[in-house]
C-alpha cells in the first residue's frame, strides 16, 4: 500500500484578550511523498511559552522552528525515538540560548508534537498543552498533564473534588528550556481511521472550553470553522490566556494502524484546566465583562477630559451590560444546578475521587452537539448583537437576522450541526469587529 493519508487541517493562535502578547507559537508539516510519511508521518506541533517580558514568544518560536528541523532530519529507529530526540533537541536549543544572554534565564515552554504516520498516531510532549482525539461521538485526552494538579491527583494526594482547593491551578512540573536534561513522555501508538478529527492545543483553549465543548465543535464542522469558533469561545469567555488550536481532520487513511487503544466508557474531566465542573463557571456573561470593562473605560476617560455627553453615552450601555452579565450569571448557576441534580446519585458517586487513567486515553467525555450548546451560542449571538447596535459597530445585521431564521429552521428540522455552523458564523462576524474594538490601542 503506497497510498498516503488525505488529511484537512487548519490552525489559529490568538492574543486571547487579557495578554499585551501572544507567546503561543505553531507548526504544521505534512509530508510530500509516501515514503517520507511512511518514515515520519505528518507533524503538528503546539509550544506555548513562559518567562518575563517577551522570551516566552522567543522559546515557543525556537522549539516550533527547531523541533520540525531535527525531526525530520535525524536518523531513528522508530518514532518514539524520533520525537524524543526532535525534543531533546528542541530544548537543548532553548537551554543555550538561555545561558547565551541573563536575561533569557527563565524562558521556557510546553511542547506537544503529534505525528501521524503508517504506524498511526503518536505524541511526544512535554507541559500541559494537549492532545485530543474525537472519533464517534466520543472525545479521548491522549496526552497527560504536566501539571501540579494532574501529579497530585495520579499520586492519590488529591481528588477532582478537592484539587482546587489543595493546590494551584497552572503550575506545570515540566517544561522546555530551563534544564539541560528534561523527561519526555511518548504516547502510542494509537489507532487511526478515515473520519477521526485530532485537536492540538494550548491551555488557553483548555482553560476556557470544556472537552465536550471542543470534541462538539470538531465534530459539526470543517477544521477551518472548528478552529475559529473555539478561538472565539475562549474569547467571549474571558480570553485570560494565548489561544493556539490545531484541527486535523484525517479524510483517508491507509496506513498500517496501531492497536486500538479506546476507552468506550465516558468519564468526567478529573481537574485542573478542563474540568467540567470548573468551566461551566466560565459563562457567557465574560462577553459581558469585557464589553463592561471596554465601555467603562473608555466613558471614564472621556468624562475625565470634559466631554461629559459622550462620556455618559459609553458609561450607560456600559452599567446596562453589568446587569445583564448579572441577570445571565445567575441563570446559568440555576441551568448548572438543576444539570447536576438530574445526574442521578450514581453518576455523581462515581465522579468523587476520579483521577487521571493510568495509561492514554486518560479521559473521555461526550461530544456530541447537546441543546444546551445551541442554547449558549444563540446567547452568545443575541448578547454580542445587542452590543453591536448600542455601539455602533459596523455589522450587517440584516444578515445576522437571516442566520437566525435559517437557524430556528434548521432546529426545527432536527439538524443540530447546522445549527452549530450558523451560529458560528455569526458569532464570528461579531467577534470581528469586538476585536477591532477592543485591540486598535
Amino acid at each position: 500500500m503506497t497510498d498516503q493519508p488525505l488529511v484537512h487541517y487548519a490552525s489559529r493562535t490568538d492574543v486571547g484578550m487579557r495578554r499585551a502578547a501572544n507567546q503561543d507559537s505553531l507548526a504544521v508539516r505534512l509530508c510530500s511523498e509516501y515514503e517520507e510519511w511512511s518514515r515520519c508521518g505528518h507533524l503538528f506541533v503546539v509550544a506555548d511559552g513562559m518567562g518575563g517580558h517577551s522570551v516566552g514568544d522567543l522559546a515557543s518560536r525556537i522549539a516550533v522552528e527547531s523541533l520540525p528541523l531535527a525531526y525530520f532530519k535525524m536518523d531513528a529507529n522508530s518514532l518514539p525515538e524520533r520525537l524524543v530526540g526532535a525534543l531533546t533537541a528542541a530544548n537543548r536549543s532553548i537551554n543555550d540560548k538561555a545561558r547565551e544572554n541573563p536575561e533569557f534565564a527563565d524562558m521556557g515552554t510546553t511542547c506537544t508534537a503529534l505525528s501521524l504516520s503508517s504506524e498511526g498516531a503518536y505524541i511526544g510532549h512535554v507541559g500541559d498543552s494537549r492532545t485530543y482525539r474525537v472519533r464517534e461521538g466520543i472525545i479521548q485526552q491522549l496526552s497527560f498533564d504536566h501539571s501540579l494538579q494532574w501529579e497530585m491527583m495520579r499520586q492519590g494526594r488529591a481528588t477532582m473534588d478537592n484539587v482546587d482547593m489543595l493546590h494551584p491551578r497552572n503550575v506545570i512540573t515540566r517544561c522546555l528550556g530551563p534544564d539541560q536534561n528534561v523527561a519526555i513522555d511518548v504516547e502510542g501508538p494509537f489507532d487511526v481511521r478515515a473520519g477521526d478529527q485530532f485537536v492540538v492545543c494550548s491551555d488557553g483553549l483548555t482553560g476556557h472550553v470544556s472537552d465536550t465543548e471542543i470534541g462538539t465543535v470538531v465534530s459539526s464542522m470543517p477544521p477551518t470553522e472548528a478552529s475559529r469558533l473555539l478561538v472565539n469561545l475562549a474569547n467571549c469567555r474571558g480570553g485570560a490566556d494565548n489561544i493556539t488550536v490545531v484541527v486535523a481532520h484525517v479524510e483517508r487513511y491507509a496506513g498500517i494502524t496501531g492497536p486500538v487503544v479506546d476507552r468506550p466508557e465516558t468519564t468526567e474531566p478529573p481537574s485542573g484546566k478542563t474540568a467540567g465542573a470548573k468551566n461551566s463557571g466560565y459563562s457567557l456573561s465574560r462577553i459581558s465583562s469585557v464589553m463592561f470593562a471596554l465601555l467603562a473605560t473608555a466613558g471614564l476617560g472621556l468624562l475625565l477630559f470634559g466631554q461629559k455627553s459622550f462620556g455618559l453615552v459609553l458609561i450607560c450601555p456600559a452599567l446596562i451590560l453589568g446587569f445583564v452579565q448579572m441577570i445571565i450569571s445567575t441563570g446559568q448557576n440555576t441551568v448548572e444546578t438543576t444539570a447536576d441534580e438530574t445526574r442521578g446519585t450514581s453518576e455523581t458517586e462515581s465522579r468523587r475521587g476520579d483521577v487521571p487513567a493510568g495509561e492514554s486515553p486518560y479521559r473521555s467525555a461526550p461530544a456530541t452537539v447537546q441543546n444546551e450548546f445551541i442554547e449558549f451560542l444563540a446567547e452568545a449571538q443575541s448578547e454580542l448583537t445587542q452590543a453591536a447596535k448600542e455601539n455602533g459597530w459596523t455589522v450587517d445585521f440584516e444578515s445576522l437576522s437571516d442566520v437566525q431564521r435559517q437557524t430556528v429552521a434548521a432546529l426545527n428540522q432536527n439538524k443540530p450541526d447546522r445549527c452549530v455552523r450558523l451560529r458560528a458564523k455569526a458569532i464570528d462576524s461579531l467577534m470581528k469587529e469586538l476585536y477591532a474594538k477592543t485591540r486598535r490601542n
